[in-house]
């Protein structure tokens, strides 16, 4: 419990850095463009991909995230960083404890709408916490998803978000003294409510 306190904490300390780094930025200027960026929140159902290995197996559930972006020299790319929670319960006794951290570049779609719309992918890795196999460790994971928003305000946007995150796990080998245990990659899709605030503009 000690050593995934301290994983949080060094966690919570880069993203604290990364937050602040706005506030030492110029803004660049010229061609109009201006840094950017948004501090997130998020809340709603998490599940196992219907049809995957961990659906037979866990529920749908609740969980939670946070996440920071910034613009690039380019207003409609964007770079992400986040991390989140989710846990997910069974009709027995399987409980696992999901906690991705990533990095994904963010488009925005042309879309003429007041909604702003975003598709996502990035990469990073996943802390999973298996229970009764007390097993735990972190794990390659690739992120795609989608967003919409809008403004609420100058300093707030509302929307939802739609994660989907590829949790690899088949290159662990098998423990040798459990029979027919089997090894399957994590497919988890999260659906939450979101609240953006704009940091720095």
């Amino acid at each position: 419990m000690r050593l995934l306190t301290a994983r949080f904490s060094r966690i919570a300390i880069l993203l604290s850095l990364v937050m602040s780094a706005p506030l030492f930025s110029e803004d660049i200027e010229g061609d109009g463009w201006r840094f950017k960026s948004q501090f997130g929140l998020w809340f709603g159902p998490v599940t196992p991909v219907p049809g995957s290995a961990l659906s037979n197996v866990l529920s749908t559930n609740i969980g939670g995230g946070t996440f920071i972006r910034m613009n690039i020299p380019s207003d409609d790319w964007l770079f992400e960083t986040g991390l989140s929670y989710s846990y997910y319960t069974s009709n027995g006794p399987a409980r696992l404890h999901a906690v991705p951290v990533y990095g994904a570049m963010n488009y925005r779609l042309p879309i003429n709408l007041p909604l702003t719309f975003f598709a996502k992918a990035g990469a990073g890795a996943t802390y999973v916490s298996a229970v009764p196999e007390d097993k735990e460790n972190w794990h390659p994971t690739a992120l795609l998803g989608l967003e919409t928003s809008f403004p609420a305000g100058k300093w707030v946007n509302i929307g939802v978000r739609l994660d989907y995150y590829f949790v690899y796990e088949d290159y662990l080998t098998p423990p040798a003294n459990v029979p027919n245990y089997q090894i399957a990659n994590g497919h988890l899709f999260n659906f939450g409510l979101m609240v953006n605030f704009n940091v720095f503009r």
